[in-house]
């Protein structure tokens, strides 16, 4: 394959793999995408949502509380207004409230200008004389507990003012509803009052942005109000909301938008970093990109292997039109792919098949017009040479016959006789290739007079080959053996029998003049007993496979130059073809050599 058709197919592959690869990447980023966003929304919507919904529900409990106990007090002063001089009915009111409100920690009735007149002693707070009816002032540190005053006035009948309930609520009760609920990792739930001071808390533990505050500053109630930028928000709405900062995710709602009334100027939030909040939109991206990374990893690999599937035959189908251009097609194996390439390969296939079948017929048919100028040109030759060669061997033989034993010209004379001898073998054998068969020796059809038909003993002509062949056997080492059945005449005449096997066992006895060795013919009945099976084999080197399919073709010889003309075979196939007959050759099956098998029909 050469590098175009490499590059070519490389080129297709990579962008087969490509495309297949955009295919996923693309709905794959953008499902993932979109799910990761989804996933952080949601997440985000459900955080805001469950923070909000625990502070509605804790801020109630906590304004419901201290609603509870405003309005006892408000009702207990309305009372006292009624008589305010009787002491001893003040006194079983004072305790009796003490009893309905737990979360009463001191009570004390003052007078309009602020002085004490019944119950505990109170720091200086504000009667409100210059308004109508009370607040819950900001939390204050008593005795080491957080507390709060619930200031009320106490109004006759007719609006004069009789005097100012002062309530000390004790905020334990905020501690322990915000120590009551269930909170998630991180989160922590404070109530700040309206100067942003914190009421209670969920910890104790000094938030990061407060690290920096001395530890006596930290000791006492110091206000979140411009540190914590959600207790700012908190306290400057009238409504609930959710802010994200400084790494906190903040819920948060004013106590002031539970009632109709005047309400308490208090803030509850929920907090929560910002890192536990959001934990399972992480999750849930990270677990999108690892399902997301993983499906892509899978596409690409299917692609690469779909892409290899679609683009390897497609290369192959290249080389094998190169091998057919290159004339090398039957040493490439058959192309396979799937559906529609499968299809194609197995036309190419085809083709390239049509195409050698087609080449060979062409070179076969130029092959023939090449053998019948040949042979036209040889017989050509053959003829004009013959006389010539006849007239040398003559006078050669008439001077041998003066010249006695030991003459220094006898063996000059000897080697021009033989010479000439073998140049008339090999004319004659250019003769019997070229010429006509006669019509005793086609054996196409039926005769026309079966008397005509010509026939022969097998077992004869093998003694004849045998005593012909002797002394030249002999010269080369060789030793014949034959092994002569009884068998029917055969359909051949005798002397084309005796020139097929005289130039087979010259054959056998010229591959093992090196060595010598022996030689075996053999006559037997063909199975089926219509014809006749004559062997011929030898302990030579053998007739190697890539060349027995071309040992019969005319001119086609193994031996050295000037050793043969590779016409004997050829005749010998050639006489055998005309009897009706056919031969072969193959292994010794007695071991080391060659074995030729002519079968020939019974006469």
């Amino acid at each position: 394959m050469n590098r175009s058709v490499a590059h070519a197919g490389s080129s297709l592959g990579w962008r087969v793999l490509l495309v297949l690869a955009l295919a996923a990447v693309i709905p794959t980023v953008t499902v993932g995408v979109l799910a990761i966003v989804r996933a952080q929304s949601d997440v985000e919507r459900e955080v805001d949502r469950g923070a909000l919904a625990h502070i509605r529900a804790l801020g109630a409990a906590l304004d419901g509380t201290l609603q509870g106990a405003r309005r006892t007090v408000e009702l207990a002063a309305a009372t006292w207004a009624d008589q305010p001089d009787d002491a001893r009915a003040a006194q079983l009111l004072l305790r009796r409230l003490r009893r309905d409100v737990p979360i009463v920690a001191g009570l004390a009735v003052l007078d309009p200008e602020g002085k004490l007149r019944y119950g505990d002693e109170v720091p200086p707070v504000d009667v409100g004389s210059h308004s109508f009816g009370g607040y819950i002032g900001d939390a204050l540190e008593s005795g080491g507990r957080r507390v709060v005053h619930l200031v009320v006035q106490a109004r006759a009948r007719t609006g004069e003012l009789m005097g100012v309930f002062v309530a000390t609520l004790d905020l334990g009760f905020v501690r322990e509803a915000i120590a009551a609920a269930r909170l998630g990792p991180g989160a922590r739930v404070i109530v700040v009052d309206g100067a942003g001071v914190p009421v209670a808390a969920s910890d104790t533990e000094r938030p990061d942005r407060l690290r920096d505050v001395p530890n006596e500053a930290w000791a006492r109630p110091m206000s979140l109000a411009g540190v914590d930028p959600a207790v700012d928000r908190a306290l400057a709405s009238t409504v609930e909301g959710t802010l994200v900062a400084d790494g906190w995710v903040s819920a948060y709602r004013n106590l002031s938008s539970y009632q109709s009334l005047r309400g308490v100027r208090w803030a509850i939030l929920h907090q929560q970093p910002a890192r536990e909040a959001y934990a399972l939109a992480r999750r849930t991206a990270r677990d999108t990109a690892i399902v997301g990374g993983a499906a892509l990893a899978t596409a690409l690999a299917l692609g690469l292997w779909l892409a290899t599937r679609l683009t390897r035959p497609l290369a192959d189908l290249a080389r094998r039109a190169d091998a057919i251009a290159a004339g090398t097609a039957d040493a490439q194996p058959p192309v396979r792919g799937p559906g529609e390439i499968g299809v194609l390969g197995q036309r190419i296939d085809e083709m390239a098949r049509r195409i050698a079948e087609r080449t060979e017929l062409q070179t076969a048919l130029a092959r023939g017009d090449r053998l019948a100028s040949v042979g036209v040109m040889s017989a050509q030759v053959a003829h004009e040479i013959n006389n010539p060669l006849t007239t040398v061997l003559g006078y050669a033989k008439l001077l041998l016959e003066d010249k006695p034993e030991g003459h220094p010209d006898r063996n000059a004379l000897e080697m021009i006789a033989d010479e000439a001898e073998r140049m008339k073998g090999i004319v004659g054998g250019l003769l019997e290739y070229a010429r006509t068969p006669r019509q005793s020796e086609r054996r196409v059809g039926a005769p026309a007079d079966a008397g005509d038909a010509p026939r022969c003993e097998p077992a004869a002509v093998v003694r004849h080959v045998g005593a012909l062949l002797g002394p030249q056997l002999k010269k080369a080492r060789a030793t014949l053996t034959t092994d002569l059945a009884d068998t029917a005449p055969v359909a051949m005449e005798a002397h084309a029998l005796q020139q097929v096997l005289v130039n087979l066992v010259q054959n056998s006895a010229q591959a093992m003049t090196d060595t010598g060795g022996a030689i075996a013919i053999a006559v037997a009945p063909a199975p089926g007993g219509i014809a006749t099976l004559v062997t011929v084999s030898d302990d030579g080197p053998g007739v190697p496979a890539k060349d027995r399919a071309r040992v019969f073709d005319p001119f086609f010889t193994t031996k050295a130059a000037g050793v043969g003309t590779g016409l004997g075979l050829a005749v010998c196939k050639h006489l055998i073809a005309t009897a009706g007959g056919s031969i072969e050759v193959g292994d010794n099956p007695r071991g080391r050599g060659a074995e030729f098998r002519v079968t020939l029909p019974n006469a």
